[in-house]
C-alpha cells in the first residue's frame, strides 16, 4: 500500500523543513520536496495533505508495564494492565515492556502474549526478560536463551538495585548479568542491554560504576532508570553520563520533568544520552521511613506527550531537541534506530506522529498504516 503525506513540516527529529513523505508497505520510500500526487494516485495510493502540520517520529516508550505492576500493599494494590489503544492515543508507536516488583503472580509468558497483542494492533512491541529479583526469572530458564530465541525479547530488566525491594545484587553479579545479556545480543543481532531500577538507598549507582570500571562491560550496555528520584541520585546519574558516557532514564512527570531537562540542556549535558519513559501501568508507590507502603497509584500512559509539550510550550525548547529523549535516544540505547524506530529516514520503518502547530495529536502512523487519523484527506 502506498501512502503519501504532503506538505509535512518534518522533524526527523532534526528539522528537515516542509517535505512530502512517501510510504510503501511498512517503510518510507522517499522524503522529498515535491512528490507528484498524480503518480501516487495512479497506483492506487492514498494521499494525505498535512497542511504544513508537524510530522515527527513516533514516540518510543522504553519502560512500560503492559501487565500492570504494584502489589507492594498486597493483592488489592496490583495496578491494572494497559491497552494498546491508550498508547496509540498518546502518540507512542514503540514500547518496551517489562516486569517489576511482582515477578511471581505475573510472568513472562503472559508478558510475551501481551507484547504480541500490542504488535498485532500495529505497535512496535518488545520486552525484557527478568524482573526486580536476582537471579533473574526467565521463560527458558536462561536469560541468554530468552534473548537469542524469542524475537520480542531484546534485553533484561528491570532488575532492582539500591532499593529495599531488590535482591541486594553485588557489582560482580550485576556485571556478570549484563555481560551474559550482551553476548546474547551479539548472537541474536539485538541490543542485549540491561535496565536497572534505582531506589533510594545510599549506594545509588555505586555498583554500576564498579561493574564498568575494569573496561570489560561497556556502560552503554546498561541504563539506570528513575534517575530523578532524588537530587543526589540525579547528580550521580549526570556523573554516569559525563564520566562513563552511559544513558540515564527519567520517569516522566508532567509537573517538573520538563524543567529538569531544560536545565540539563542549558548546562551542556550530553542530551543524546537522556531518555524519558512513562513507567506506564506500573505502580508509583510511596513508603514511610520504615519502608511501609503509604500510597500507591498507577503510572499514566500519556506522560511522554505531556512532558514533550511542556518542553516546547513552557520551557521554550526547540522541537528538534525536545524530541530526542522520547525518540532517537531510547531507540539508540535499545539498538532499534537501525530499522527506523525513533527517526524518520528513507528505506527505514515508517513510525510517524502528525501534530498540529499547537502540538495536538492529529495522526499516528505505525508499521505502514494509520492507527489514528484526524488529518483531513486530500484528493
Amino acid at each position: 500500500m502506498l501512502v503519501l503525506l504532503k506538505n509535512a513540516t518534518t522533524y526527523a527529529p532534526e528539522y528537515l523543513g516542509k517535505k512530502d513523505i512517501l510510504v510503501c508497505g511498512e517503510n518510507i520510500l522517499s522524503i522529498s520536496k515535491d512528490i507528484p500526487s498524480e503518480s501516487v494516485a495512479s497506483l492506487g495510493g492514498e494521499i494525505i495533505d498535512c497542511f504544513s502540520n508537524i510530522v515527527v517520529p513516533g514516540f518510543v516508550d522504553g519502560h512500560v508495564h503492559p501487565l500492570g505492576g504494584g502489589g507492594e500493599g498486597g493483592f488489592s494494590s496490583r495496578t491494572p494492565e494497559g491497552f494498546a489503544e491508550d498508547f496509540i492515543e498518546a502518540g507512542t508507536t514503540t514500547i518496551v515492556g517489562m516486569l517489576g516488583t511482582d515477578g511471581i503472580t505475573r510472568d513472562h509468558v503472559s508478558l510475551l502474549a501481551k507484547t504480541r497483542d500490542f504488535g498485532e494492533k500495529g505497535l512496535n512491541a518488545y520486552m525484557l526478560t527478568g524482573s526486580y529479583r536476582y537471579p533473574v526469572k526467565t521463560i527458558t530458564g536462561d536469560l541468554a536463551k530468552d534473548i537469542v530465541l524469542i524475537p520480542e525479547i531484546i534485553g533484561v530488566g528491570e532488575v532492582a538495585i539500591s532499593d529495599h525491594r531488590s535482591s541486594n545484587v553485588s557489582a560482580e553479579e550485576l556485571q556478570r548479568l549484563a555481560m551474559d545479556a550482551r553476548v546474547a545480543g551479539l548472537l541474536s543481532g539485538k541490543s542485549g542491554v540491561c535496565v536497572f531500577h534505582l531506589g533510594d538507598a545510599q549506594t545509588r549507582l555505586e555498583h554500576l560504576f564498579k561493574a564498568t570500571e575494569d573496561g570489560t562491560l561497556s556502560p552503554r550496555q546498561v541504563m539506570p532508570t528513575h534517575i530523578s528520584r532524588s537530587n543526589e541520585l540525579l547528580k550521580e546519574g549526570l556523573r554516569w553520563v559525563k564520566e562513563r558516557g552511559g544513558y540515564i532514564d527519567f520517569t516522566a512527570n508532567e509537573e517538573f520533568t520538563h524543567v529538569i531537562l531544560k536545565d540539563l540542556y542549558d548546562q551542556g549535558v550530553d542530551f543524546g544520552k537522556i531518555c524519558v519513559s512513562s513507567d506506564a501501568c506500573g505502580s508509583l508507590p510511596v513508603f514511610d521511613d520504615q519502608k511501609n507502603l503509604t500510597e500507591l497509584k498507577s503510572a499514566p500512559v500519556n506522560t511522554l506527550m505531556k512532558v514533550f509539550v511542556n518542553m516546547v510550550n513552557e520551557a521554550g525548547m526547540e522541537i528538534s531537541k525536545a524530541l530526542m529523549p522520547f525518540t532517537v535516544n531510547p531507540a539508540r540505547f535499545y539498538r532499534l534506530v537501525d530499522i527506523g524506530i525513533g527517526v524518520i529516514e528513507e528505506s527505514k520503518r515508517a513510525n510517524l506522529l502528525i501534530m498540529s502547530k499547537d502540538l495536538e495529536t492529529l495522526g499516528v502512523f505505525s508499521r505502514g498504516k494509520f492507527l489514528l487519523n484526524r488529518v483531513s484527506r486530500g484528493e
